[in-house]
């Protein structure tokens, strides 16, 4: 499960309004286990499983479930929402992407496109962190995370994009590339976790949703 401290119908600034959601989670990159630790095959990751989760989460009516991201080999979660855009028709699906892993302008790209096939049913957990077989101070890592955000939502909200920064130094978009999404005025909601000082300002900055687990 996950629980995030901002409705998920409202933006920022639209409202003063609380509230606490729990959403439920898609187990993508691991096993799911009936006794914590104790792996059995039928319950083995795998697509055919993942999306009957997903489904019965929907029907015992769930808002929201975490597609998450890792470093191990796994299912991909922008893939994975893809296929199941047709198989779901009420619950948003929460699709855990990490800075830098996808350069940000196809990274809004594909969320764009993720959003029309869901008619604005997205949600998206961004995660800074280290990608594998790299390792970044703290620092330098939340300005990545920082800058990459900076690009997805000049990527949704505006016609063009001239972008300059440290990590990514040199960006100039036409007003074709990327679409905007389904989700006018912002695009999808953002949801950001941590608990360093860092995390948080970041989240404060530019996200809608306090994430953490319960």
């Amino acid at each position: 499960m996950v629980l995030s401290a901002k409705d998920n119908s409202i933006k920022i600034g639209a409202s003063d309004t609380r509230a606490c959601e729990v959403s439920w989670f898609a187990p993508l990159c691991s096993d799911d286990f009936r006794f914590l630790g104790v792996p059995e095959d039928d319950l083995k990751s795998s697509f055919s499983h993942t999306k009957e989760i997903l489904l019965t989460a929907e029907r015992q009516g769930f808002n929201n479930i975490l597609c998450p991201s890792s470093f191990q080999v796994g299912q991909d979660p922008l893939l994975f929402a893809a296929a199941m855009a047709q198989h779901t028709e009420r619950m948003n699906l929460l699709v855990a992407v990490r800075s830098a892993e996808i350069h940000p302008p196809m990274l809004a790209r594909a969320i764009s496109t993720l959003d029309h096939m869901l008619a604005g049913r997205l949600t998206v957990n961004i995660i800074s962190s280290d990608l594998p077989g790299t390792k970044m101070e703290s620092e330098p890592r939340y300005e990545r995370s920082r800058e990459c955000l900076k690009i997805l939502k000049g990527c949704f909200e505006k016609d063009s994009l001239e972008y300059g920064g440290s990590h990514y130094p040199e960006i100039n978009l036409p007003s074709t590339d990327p679409a905007k999404p389904y989700q006018q005025n912002g695009g999808p909601l953002l949801y950001f976790g941590g608990l360093s000082p860092a995390a948080k300002d970041l989240c404060a900055e530019f996200c809608d949703v306090f994430l953490m687990w319960p």
